[in-house]
């Protein structure tokens, strides 16, 4: 059971990278440039440092904490992170503490954790219904959130 979870989870974040890309691509301008991307660039350097020699072990053997995300390369979580702020249009630190990823003191850690379970439960559902276009319909973080960190509402 627990090969099958690490397995799906694999999926789930492989799936969730590949369509963590907007649909059209964005015109690099002063409005549009990423003004979290040095700060998450900055970070995603020094984990890579950090685990220098062991990006491929699984990421449960790499980094301490991981409570939904199991069962794939410790370098996947990296990119993971990196695609999931550019989604929500925040930097790391949004979830975490600078440099203690492992803790678990603010609030929208758990949240992404839930958001996380969330996708995968909504795309379980989208492979049953017949009909959709493509071979694999999904969503992602991107899919609501457009690069905000609070999804915009649809307006009356």
């Amino acid at each position: 059971m627990k090969s099958i979870l690490a397995g799906l989870s694999f999926m789930v974040v492989l799936l969730l990278l590949a369509n963590c890309q907007t649909t059209q691509p964005k015109v690099a301008t002063q409005a549009s440039v990423d003004p979290n991307a040095e700060e998450i660039a900055r970070f995603s350097a020094e984990l890579r440092r950090q685990i220098a020699g062991r990006e491929n072990e699984p990421v449960e053997a790499v980094f301490n904490n991981l409570k939904v995300l199991k069962g794939f390369p410790a370098e996947t979580l990296i990119v993971a992170m990196e695609k999931w702020s550019e989604a929500l249009g925040v930097s790391c630190d949004h979830c975490h503490v600078n440099n203690e990823w492992h803790q678990d003191t603010k609030i929208d850690k758990d949240i992404s954790r839930q958001m996380v379970l969330m996708g995968e439960r909504i795309n379980a559902e989208l492979r049953t219904i017949k009909g959709l276009e493509g071979q694999d319909p999904s969503i992602n973080c991107y899919s609501c959130h457009h690069g905000e960190k609070t999804p915009a509402r649809r307006k009356k």
